[in-house]
């Protein structure tokens, strides 16, 4: 591409077998050219002599083409006139330096661009975007990511294999724009994997490239979409003629010390390669959660992982999943004879299996499973652990199997059987989810029920605070809930970081960025040792409050308030282990996407000689899901057969 005597100099369509197109524009299998969006595209002479021949490097290339057979770029103005020009992509490159915003189309989908350095095209795209905090990712040259980030050489690594995904790197102080990613200590980085981006970061060297759609809907892929959706976002569109046929999201990871990359987000660069069961299964479709949605079809030894689907709460999203399980279906030949799904009543996933097999001529047997087994078997099965371990579940919701939502939950046990043995103490949720967008409301109400004391967060009138101490008190319109996100909700706003959230998490992950290096101590808590455990979150708290009176700084009290988590963890794993005789623990949920509670977790856990597993294949958050309802659904459908298999290896 870079050789000016070669005929493909610049051709923005050139690719090698390992990082070209082949998920996103496949319609069929086996996987050959007039199966794929390529068909459209007659090779000329010099292609075909090149794919015909078994000794070139492009024999039997699919995507292979050229200037004179392949596809070309068009650069178009929102309305849909095209932007006359001899270069599209060196025409996009001079409008983006001018402070434009684009949709660009890559290989699965489109991205929106801006000039990362450029603070007000940052905000203007913020606001366009309805995205007034979440980071945005960039895409910027290999050789300059060591300008703008923190990079370790196992970082550089997998920043630069063929997947190249997003990887979120310790930001350096540098031309990037403080809006890009506020108030938080990492950059989302990945480099270009597409000629497109290489001619581009020719040209303009930092760019925002964030997924191209409307919030909590799937990635926009063709140039009628771009127009419907985007319209009120981009001023321009760069686009060509070679069809997505299967939309697919940048992947995202981080490292983890001793431990290797570990997917936050599992797409581009993965899908559909499939992962390895830890026992053989029948024909099966594991429709996965609400939240972060992926399917499992899995049969024999493999699972085929969606692509990350995204929240089931909309029409673009559901028609979306569908798709894809219909593409999954036909491309791997598998038609389900057990479909399993979430234990919560009202998923609408749960929702999606009851209709599958209303609707299936066959006889299909339906499974639901509980949210946080679903994770624990998923990080055993992925990591092959086949006899007794500790799972520890740290998740935000989840519908357990006594009606409550859980989320902070302790299990021990093997593939074949988990038993639920410690969770946090049950504390009131007011109004339900409606106290998961506004944090406060979940510190008002824990502070009363636990301290009896009024809580009057800076901003919250009056009569809101009586109003949810009313609830709590006369047990009036709250769900009961043990889950971990909470606490860390609550907690953030007893530090005033945050009043209500503008994406899943936000409170958490604010909780996460202030805590301070080196500190060491952390807060009182008691354990009932009843059975299951029960941490007791009163001590916390009181610490916590205590701390704020005398003036201490959020940076100590939330590293103090990790330190207790990992600690309380490590307490009732200790006794955990001498009761069931077991070394082995793993970790689950979304919670572990923190990295300063991971790593201590891992740290501390290792050093008491726990064999520690955590996700490496799959995400940890519920991305995972899918996967681990696929091996318990089959093991509950197939008890007999897959406990032999369970015990032989055991």
């Amino acid at each position: 591409m870079n050789d000016a005597t070669n005929r493909r100099h610049k051709f923005p369509f050139i690719n090698c077998t390992n990082c070209g197109p082949r998920y996103s524009i496949i319609i069929g299998t086996p996987y050959d050219r007039k199966r794929t969006s390529m068909k459209d595209f007659k090779m000329c002479s010099n292609c075909e002599e090149e794919f015909c021949e078994i000794a070139e490097r492009r024999f039997h290339a699919q995507p292979d083409c050229c200037w004179v057979c392949g596809p070309i770029f068009s650069l178009h103005a929102i309305g849909g006139n095209e932007v006359k020009t001899n270069n599209p992509i060196v025409k996009t490159a001079e409008l983006l330096r001018r402070g434009k915003i684009i949709a660009i189309k890559g290989i699965g989908g489109f991205h929106i661009a801006c000039d990362a350095t450029n603070r007000k095209a940052v905000k203007r795209l913020r606001y366009y975007k309805n995205r007034p905090t979440k980071p945005f990712a960039i895409m910027v040259r290999r050789e300059d990511v060591e300008k703008i980030a923190h990079i370790t050489d196992e970082e550089k690594e997998l920043i630069n294999s063929f997947i190249a995904p997003i990887m979120l790197l310790k930001k350096k102080k540098t031309v990037i724009c403080d809006k890009v990613a506020p108030n938080n200590p990492y950059l989302g980085v990945m480099v270009p994997y597409a000629p497109v981006h290489y001619l581009l970061l020719a040209k303009i060297p930092y760019l925002v490239m964030t997924s191209a759609n409307i919030q909590d809907e799937p990635i926009v892929k063709d140039d009628r979409e771009v127009i419907e959706k985007l319209s009120c976002i981009v001023s321009f569109y760069l686009s060509h003629n070679r069809a997505i046929e299967n939309r697919c999201d940048d992947s995202v990871g981080i490292s983890i010390p001793h431990k290797g990359f570990s997917i936050l987000r599992r797409s581009r660069g993965y899908v559909p390669v499939p992962i390895e069961l830890p026992f053989s299964v029948k024909p099966t479709l594991a429709v996965g959660p609400y939240l972060k949605n992926t399917f499992t079809l899995a049969d024999k030894r493999e699972a085929y992982v969606s692509p990350h689907i995204g929240d089931l709460d909309n029409l673009e999203t559901l028609r979306f999943f569908s798709e894809m399980v219909t593409k999954y279906k036909r491309w791997f030949r598998i038609e389900p004879e057990l479909i399993v799904h979430d234990l919560h009543p009202d998923y609408l996933s749960t929702k999606i299996a009851h209709d599958f097999v209303d609707r299936t001529a066959f006889n299909v047997q339906r499974i639901g499973v509980q949210h946080h087994v679903a994770h624990i078997v998923s990080c055993l099965g992925e990591n092959m652990v086949v006899d007794d371990a500790i799972g520890i579940a740290f998740d935000g919701t989840g519908f357990g199997s006594d009606g409550k939502i859980w989320g902070g939950e302790f299990f021990v046990g093997n593939l074949y059987n988990q038993k639920r043995v410690g969770h946090l103490q049950y504390l009131p949720l007011p109004g339900g989810d409606a106290s998961i967008k506004k944090p406060y409301r979940i510190a008002i109400a824990y502070i009363f029920k636990l301290l009896g004391e009024k809580y009057t967060p800076k901003g919250v009138a009056s009569h809101e605070v009586r109003t949810i101490m009313n609830m709590v008190a006369q047990d009036d319109s709250v769900v009961y809930t043990s889950s971990m996100g909470r606490l860390f909700d609550c907690v953030a706003s007893m530090l005033g970081l945050i009043r209500a959230i503008t994406y899943e998490a936000e409170a958490a992950i604010n909780l996460e960025y202030q805590a301070a290096q080196g500190i060491t101590t952390y807060y009182s808590y008691n354990i009932q040792n009843t059975e299951p455990m029960i941490i007791e979150v009163k001590d916390i708290l009181t610490g916590v409050a205590a701390d704020l009176h005398k003036g201490v700084s959020p940076r100590v009290i939330s590293a103090k308030f990790h330190n207790t988590i990992v600690q309380f963890s490590l307490d009732i794993t200790r006794k955990l282990s001498k009761i069931h005789n077991v070394r082995k623990v793993c970790f689950s949920g979304g919670v572990f996407q923190n990295r300063y509670l991971l790593n201590a977790m891992i740290s501390t856990f290792e050093d008491a000689r726990f064999d520690v597993y955590v996700h490496r294949k799959l995400p940890t958050n519920d991305g995972c899901i899918s996967y681990g309802q696929a091996i318990i659904g089959n093991i509950i459908s197939g008890k007999e057969e897959v406990e032999s298999d369970v015990n032989a290896k055991l």
